[in-house]
């Protein structure tokens, strides 16, 4: 039961997500799907399943897995100029695996996989490509590879599957498998495959700006979860991701950071 739950959840961040991509920006989309939608209610169950130990050591795993969404993110959106959606992700994933030996050996300890995370995602914010601004308006409506609620429904069949394996996998598995791009990654694609490399690009720059207060959520949840207990502590990790994220969506773009904008022969706006 509780793998279906999660498999809904999931599903159901996927649509809101996308949902956020049409009407409200490119840039907010991202910064939803940074927020530790699908990790937050995978901590409360191993707390409650496998005890506070290793809902800990998992949500350590979870931070140091950040550097492994920034580099996802930086090599999709670099790939997505130059080939299709499949290429861009495998591009994006490959990065990610890349990231996942230092990521593995930061995850013992919590110091370790902060200072991995922060410095990870600061350079990547900063290798992003500059596209110009981006429209906060509707996504036009155009023929995609699949529908949203397709790509719903195989991010959650893959929650619900990650549920299943992590906690026998140990604590960093756990928290990486928690951690990964199944919604990111969807909607990526479909973002690519709607609007072009340039939407995909913003959507995930907005992405990787919500990433910081992705490792403020297990980071808070490392240091008050022993005192405070589960509930306390996720709620007020929860609170902080939000509360990061919205002062991030409050600060203008940074002006001349990054890569020139690219050009091309039409708009893919």
């Amino acid at each position: 039961m509780d793998e279906l739950f999660k498999g809904l959840l999931t599903a159901g961040t996927v649509l809101l997500v996308m949902t956020a991509a049409r009407h409200g920006g490119r840039r907010v989309a991202g910064l939803v799907a940074a927020l530790p939608t699908i990790t937050a209610p995978t901590l409360a169950w191993l707390a409650h399943d496998e005890g506070m130990p290793f809902a800990i050591s998992a949500a350590i795993g979870s931070v140091a897995a950040c550097a492994m969404l920034a580099v996802f993110a930086l090599g999709y959106a670099r790939a997505a100029r130059h080939g299709g959606a499949a290429v861009a992700l495998l591009c994006g994933l490959g990065g990610a695996l890349v990231m996942a030996v230092p990521a593995k050996a930061a995850s013992s300890h919590l110091p370790g996989a902060l200072v991995l995370a922060l410095v990870s995602c600061a350079l990547t914010f900063v290798a992003m490509p500059r596209l110009g601004a981006a429209g906060p308006g509707r996504i036009r409506h155009r023929p995609v590879f699949c529908s949203m609620w397709l790509i719903a429904a195989m991010a959650g069949l893959l929650t619900a599957v990650a549920t299943l394996i992590g906690p026998t996998l140990g604590g960093f598995a756990a928290g990486l498998l928690s951690s990964l791009p199944l919604i990111t990654g969807p909607v990526a694609m479909a973002e690519h495959a709607q609007g072009g490399h340039r939407a995909a690009a913003h959507f995930l720059r907005g992405y990787v700006g919500g990433l910081f207060g992705k490792a403020a959520f297990g980071t808070v949840f490392v240091l008050l979860a022993p005192r405070a207990g589960a509930v306390a502590a996720l709620s007020l990790a929860c609170a902080c991701a939000c509360l990061l994220s919205t002062v991030r969506l409050r600060l203008p773009p940074l002006p001349g950071v990054g890569l020139p904008p690219l050009r091309t022969s039409r708009s893919t706006e």
